[in-house]
């Protein structure tokens, strides 16, 4: 009875985790359609209807004809491994255990970078030969079987506490991020048009090209549908309903990856997994803790928590068994991420390489097939891209070299000190570590491809190659870095425990390792909602956007009209930017600025000397400001309260003041 309700649980928990994939999928396809079309949010939500009926009515059939449990696959025969080999896999192993010390300690001493990549890419390779080499041996005795009765219960009681905690704890966090102002004014000017545009809403009414071109993510417009569809205001969905829906899904997929690989004592290393992502938190804006609860509204951040281990899940699904009803899951899942960020146009590609390779020696044809469900709409629509002049605002010119940098890419992932200890071991270790044999070997590419990006001078040739240049740091999402530390402590403990003589000590050993490795991570991490994260605690519900500034932009929209141009600092302008398509800036970024530097009548030279005059970086008594101000028909500025220089410049220049907060003041055009 109990191993049936567990079953149950997990069983409806998939369902809907295979549902919102079916939902981006089907809107990603539709999206695209009335894009090309021209059509807009009406005929967008009924031909929505159609698809998820029509994929409702195809999935029930296979459904129907599904014989085999999801993940109880037939273990296969254990060949006995000659000396030779018996020889060959231990020095393999033993070379990828002391390489990826030797990385790990060399990332957390931030040691020269080269002893940092050199034995990276050592230990990725060895641990991949390893895991290739072992592929037709069954799992270990102790670890390969997966929890039942009395354990799968718990493990799924656990597994929906953290999911309501983790829902609970992104509804009180609130944590601005600079990244919202292109993507949800693109979902506000959905949400009151009732169109897909495709020229640029930050600066104009459709006058200019797009900033990030084309608009292939189907996710911000589909914010936006819901917005014009319930008269809600686009920022009020994205930021008040996706956070806790989005943050739930993330803690029952990383639950269902670690299914997938057979991992034992569930409750255990998934409690691991999440205490890691807790208190991973710090200033650096890209390791996995601070792409958790924290962000969970924006697409690519639901890629990486959400759709990733499905995809994982999916490959490694078709990989036990190849046959045509398992690829649907992998198309629906390959069109998914690439609605939810283009970053999943080389992701998924890579993502459904190593997911086959696995099978690629036994069935090269099925091999090949799976690869192609998975990753022929992200290929395709890369193609797209590329051949309509595709290209993203992302600056990394001349001001912001630094990312190119591999060291500056590697300790923005993985830090430093202990967290870089336990982090980058877990991940090298992967291919020795996870139960799953073919799981072993996807993990162990994974590791080899992000060991590429840490190659120095990789994204530059990346950039020259194709245009990616940083952004291929992103690789480092395919590792999911919580779920290999979560398998890693327990193999730890599972290992402590081998060395215990009293039945009593060994039943204790996982826990135990387990609770160490938590007080260090308690002790020497930083959780996701300290101070040096920008994160803070607020009673619900709120935007993801400062208190101030939303008094500042909603003074300033008070005094302002349509078509009214605004001169503000970077928070005020971003604000204003996921608050109103109606009022522009003269500029949210300055390096949103750049792709238009050449378009007649932008006035990008007086543009570029306001935003840096406004965010303090050139001196206040620059000359020409006034002129500028006249260019561009400023109607509203404001500057920082401490930025007396520039207050009176401004209000010289004939302006009056109007608001006047803690942190701001601002003037209007007399």
């Amino acid at each position: 009875m109990v191993r049936v309700v567990a079953s149950g649980v997990e069983r409806r928990c998939d369902r809907l985790l295979d549902a919102f994939l079916v939902l981006m999928a089907t809107w990603t396809v539709v999206y695209h359609v009335c894009v090309v079309l021209r059509l807009g949010t009406t005929w967008a939500t009924g031909l929505e209807i159609v698809a998820l009926a029509a994929a409702g009515v195809l999935l029930r059939r296979l459904t129907h004809h599904r014989e085999e449990p999801p993940h109880s696959p037939a273990t296969p025969a254990d060949p006995v491994a000659g000396p030779a080999e018996s020889r060959r896999a231990r020095l393999l192993a033993a070379l990828t255990v002391v390489a990826a010390v030797g990385a790990a300690v060399g990332t957390a001493t931030n040691a020269p970078w080269l002893l940092v990549w050199v034995p990276w890419l050592l230990s990725a390779t060895a641990g991949l030969a390893w895991a290739h080499l072992r592929l037709g041996r069954s799992p270990d005795a102790r670890s390969g079987t997966q929890a039942s009765g009395v354990a799968g219960l718990v493990a799924a009681v656990v597994a929906l506490a953290w999911a309501v905690g983790m829902a609970v704890a992104s509804v009180l966090a609130r944590r601005p991020n600079p990244d919202d102002l292109f993507y949800l004014n693109y979902s506000q000017w959905i949400a009151a048009h009732g169109n897909f545009p495709i020229r640029d809403t930050l600066f104009s009414d459709l006058a200019y090209p797009m900033a990030n071109w084309p608009p292939v993510a189907s996710y911000d417009a589909l914010v936006g549908t819901l917005g014009r569809l319930t008269g809600t205001h686009a920022a009020s969905v994205e930021y008040l309903v996706v956070p806790p829906i989005a943050s739930a899904l993330a803690v029952l997929a990383l639950w269902r990856l670690l299914r997938a690989w057979r991992v034992p004592q569930l409750a255990i290393v998934l409690s691991v997994a999440l205490l890691f992502l807790a208190y991973d938190g710090t200033s650096a804006y890209a390791t996995p803790g601070n792409l958790f609860v924290t962000r969970l509204w924006q697409g690519k951040v639901i890629l990486l928590c959400v759709v990733v281990p499905l995809l994982l899940v999916h490959a490694l699904r078709y990989v036990e068994k190849p046959t045509r009803t398992r690829l649907v899951p992998l198309a629906i899942a390959g069109v998914a991420a690439v609605g939810l960020t283009t970053t999943a146009i080389f992701l998924v590609p890579l993502l459904a390489a190593a997911g086959m390779l696995p099978l690629l020696g036994k069935d090269w044809r099925r091999a090949l097939a799976g690869f192609a469900a998975m990753a022929t709409y992200a290929l395709g629509a890369g193609v797209a891209t590329v051949l309509i002049g595709g290209r993203s605002a992302d600056d990394f010119g001349g001001r912001r070299l630094y990312r190119f940098d591999a060291a500056w890419i590697g300790h923005q992932v993985f830090t430093d000190g202990v967290l870089a200890v336990i982090a980058v071991a877990a991940v090298l270790l992967g291919a020795l570590l996870v139960p799953h044999p073919a799981a072993r070997v996807t993990t162990g590419l994974l590791v080899l491809f992000t060991g590429f990006v840490l190659v120095p001078g990789a994204t530059h040739v990346s950039y020259v190659v194709a245009g990616l240049g940083p952004t291929l740091w992103r690789l480092t999402w395919t590792l999911t870095m919580a779920a290999l530390v979560g398998v890693a402590v327990f193999r730890a403990g599972e290992w402590l425990a081998g060395r215990l003589r009293r039945a009593q000590r060994r039943r204790w050993a996982v826990p135990a390792t387990s609770a160490a490795v938590v007080a260090l991570l308690a002790v020497f991490g930083n959780p996701i909602w300290a101070a040096d994260t920008t994160t803070e605690l607020r009673a619900p519900f709120h935007w993801q956007r400062s208190f101030s500034s939303r008094t500042v932009v909603s003074g300033i929209l008070a005094a302002t009209r349509p078509g009214d141009l605004v001169l503000a600092p970077d928070s005020i302008s971003i604000t204003l930017a996921v608050t109103t398509t109606d009022v522009k800036s003269v500029a949210p970024r300055d390096y949103y600025l750049d792709y238009l530097s050449g378009v007649r009548g932008f006035h990008f030279p007086a543009r570029l000397a306001l935003v840096h005059a406004v965010n303090d970086d050139v001196p206040p008594d620059r000359p020409g400001l006034a002129r500028d101000l006249r260019i561009l028909g400023v109607d509203v500025a404001c500057t920082t309260i401490t930025d007396r220089v520039l207050f009176d410049r401004i209000r010289a220049a004939g302006y009056t003041p109007f608001l006047t907060t803690t942190y701001y003041r601002c003037l209007h055009k007399t």
